[in-house]
């Protein structure tokens, strides 16, 4: 699977039309509530520091059926036109333009499909949050390869043993997990789509390679000190 392919062209666009420093802040622009992307972040970074094999299964509190939500179009909308207002504070022409595509192309259906094509599902927390940490690692790292179905399911099934044994997810609302999946997918894709984009040109890849590590970390991941290997992720 060529990483979200069917979006990357698309995205692309919004890509070109930002200026460097905008650019790289639309990267990281977080639209997930701050339990998302900043408590849950840290207690994933605090499990992996005390478990140094981050295959083990965690003790679940909850049977997987906690990490799935019924998508509900009118709440995807909203969490749209909510990315798309934060966009505008950084950059109001690369936010125009992000508007205009969302509203003319079913991006997160594109999304979907390219994540069934390594049996991973849009309305599971768990498979949004592997999509996203794949790629927010190979951004940091400024690389295309595309991870193996059996990588992606290794790194979800990582997300779910990590995701089940986390009360602040377990116990989120619904809307909460659909907001939460969806900042990450559209987050995944919009750093696949930068990544490709920039492989021409080093010095502002070496730049959204900085944006992706340092946003990863303002929301308590540090992905240096991850690997990714063949069967999923791994302290360095």
């Amino acid at each position: 699977m060529k990483r979200f392919s069917l979006c990357i062209f698309l995205l692309s666009l919004v890509a070109g039309s930002w200026s460097q420093n905008a650019y790289a802040q639309n990267l990281t622009i977080q639209i997930a509530p701050d339990f998302a992307m900043s408590n849950l972040n840290r207690e994933l970074l605090d499990r992996r520091n005390k478990n140094q094999n981050p295959h083990a299964k965690a003790p679940a509190i909850a049977d997987e059926d906690a990490l799935r939500f019924i998508i509900d179009p009118v709440r995807r909308a909203e969490n749209l036109r909510s990315f798309v207002a934060r966009t505008q504070k950084t950059d109001p022409a690369g936010a125009a333009r992000l508007s205009a595509i969302l509203a003319s192309v079913d991006v997160m259906g594109m999304i979907a499909n390219a994540m069934n094509s390594v049996d991973l599902e849009a309305d599971n927390v768990a498979d949004a949050y592997a999509v996203w940490w794949i790629s927010a690692y190979q951004g940091s790292q400024g690389v295309t390869d595309t991870p193996s179905r059996e990588t992606y399911q290794a790194v979800r099934v990582q997300s779910a043993n990590i995701l089940l044994s986390t009360p602040t997810l377990v116990n989120a609302s619904q809307a909460e997990k659909q907001q939460l999946a969806e900042a990450y997918l559209l987050q995944a894709a919009l750093i696949d789509s930068a990544v490709d984009e920039l492989q021409s040109d080093p010095t502002q890849l070496d730049a959204l390679k900085s944006a992706v590590a340092e946003g990863a970390m303002a929301s308590g991941l540090d992905l240096a000190l991850l690997e990714l290997v063949a069967d999923g992720f791994r302290l360095r």
